[in-house]
């Protein structure tokens, strides 16, 4: 079939909607085309020009690099850029007008939410440079895993902001058929809806599936389960979650076809991404540049696990510097060089709060737990589940299921749950019609309500 709506695409974006859209893709192009020596001077170029402009516009930033003899007039010391302390959600909470730039005026910006997955919502300041910025890294790592721009393109996401009720507004619809992308409400993932968005799915024939991981699980079950299939999609690509193992299998299953993951949030936009699975995945370093730390600020070493912190070099409306997203992540590769930018992530591990809590201060991962409940005891009855600590030694195990599990069912799953949280720990469970997914529609698989030490 032919693709009319690629040669369209530069006329929409340049005359139709005066976004800098197609040179931003061509600069991307440009920047990966080069050796990766190059790339990183110029990496390390763009960083000096995001300094070097928030030291200059930034109240917050010019105090702060001063101090820290970062920034010396227009000098930046790129060797001392570890000095400046992670800026963290609170900070940004309580005090955005200190990050905001005094040239907002001439930068076509706006107000951006993140739906709060973490426990503490936010709100930015964006510009159109960004923004455009953004929409081509999108589009660029589309075409990296295979979908050609204005391919057919299938979004099941879920937002308090970007989809209500199925509407999103004119531009949005418009954009969406100018680029061949159609949109699914994750908020609706009902048995009625999700046949609906199979049957969709099916007659669209998209090439490339976008989704919130949980999304796209609890649809690849759903098909699996009625031995659905669905041919002609290339790829998946997971983001808005962590991808476990376990459901990669079941997505690729349902799909017939290679499921990649993505990370990103939406104060930054898109971070890194696999281009083949279990490949690791690559930091889009021309938009964002991370590091992975110890508890003590210490970078980690290739094969730990630390605390993401991400630098954006496109937003200059109001720079996020070391931002401490509060996720997790596997080193892959560094970067050679004095400073500790991370190429590649072994995987994104989830988020901080991702993980239960002893009394003894050690951490266990929520995958353990998840696992026990929907691969390794699941026996056909579970619908959905999350697992809430609500103290060291009290859990509560929430379910949606299909029918009544026996007794011996779930004395099982306290006796796995027990090897890890100890014999003390109360386990409890709790049967519902529907578990809730948070404001921004993502469905949280483990909730610890312990406070952090």
């Amino acid at each position: 079939m032919i693709n009319w709506r690629r040669p369209m695409l530069k006329f929409y974006d340049e005359r139709v909607m005066n976004r800098p859209i197609p040179r931003c893709r061509t600069l991307i192009s440009d920047f990966y085309a080069l050796p990766r020596e190059a790339r990183r001077n110029l990496r390390d170029q763009r960083l000096t020009q995001l300094l070097r402009h928030a030291a200059r516009h930034v109240p917050h930033y010019r105090k702060l690099l001063a101090d820290r003899e970062i920034a010396r007039g227009d000098v930046i010391d790129l060797v001392s850029f570890g000095k400046v302390p992670p800026l963290t959600r609170s900070f940004l909470q309580n005090s955005p007008e200190s990050l905001k730039s005094d040239d907002l005026s001439s930068r076509h910006s706006y107000k951006n939410s993140s739906g709060g997955s973490s426990g503490e919502p936010v709100a930015v300041i964006q510009d159109q440079d960004y923004n455009a910025m953004g929409i081509a890294m999108t589009e660029t790592y589309h075409g990296w895993v295979g979908r050609d721009a204005g391919e057919s393109l299938v979004k099941l996401w879920g937002s308090d902001r970007d989809v209500v009720s199925g509407t999103l507004g004119w531009r949005n619809k418009l954009s969406g058929f100018v680029r061949n992308q159609k949109w699914a409400n994750s908020f609706k993932m009902s048995e009625t809806a999700m046949l609906r968005y199979l049957d969709w799915i099916r007659q669209y024939r998209p090439v490339l599936i976008e989704a919130y991981a949980d999304s796209a699980f609890e649809l690849a079950r759903f098909a699996n389960a009625r031995e659905t299939r669905v041919s002609g999609v290339r790829h998946v690509i997971t983001s808005a979650g962590t991808l476990h193992p376990f459901m990669r299998k079941e997505i690729s299953r349902a799909f017939g076809c290679p499921t990649l993951n993505r990370y990103g949030c939406r104060e930054v936009g898109d971070i890194a991404g696999e281009r083949t699975e279990n490949g690791g995945l690559e930091v889009f370093d021309y938009c964002n540049l991370v590091e992975v730390v110890k508890p003590d600020g210490q970078p980690c070493q290739e094969g730990e696990e630390g605390e993401i912190l991400v630098t954006n070099l496109t937003n200059f409306a109001m720079p996020l510097i070391r931002y401490r997203l509060g996720d997790r992540a596997v080193v892959g590769k560094f970067s050679d060089g004095p400073l500790p930018f991370v190429e590649r992530l072994q995987t994104v591990s989830g988020r901080q709060t991702d993980a239960f809590i002893l009394r003894d201060g050690t951490a266990v991962s929520g995958i353990f737990f998840v696992y026990f409940l929907t691969v390794f005891h699941e026996a056909g009855w579970l619908l959905k589940t999350q697992i809430v600590q609500r103290d060291y030694d009290d859990v509560v195990v929430k379910m949606v299921v299909k029918t009544a599990p026996a007794q011996s069912a779930l004395d099982e799953i306290v006796t796995s749950l027990r090897i890890l949280l100890g014999q003390s720990c109360n386990i409890s469970f709790e049967t519902l019609q529907e578990i809730p997914p948070l404001k921004s529609g993502k469905h949280s698989y483990v909730v610890s309500l312990v406070k952090r030490p």
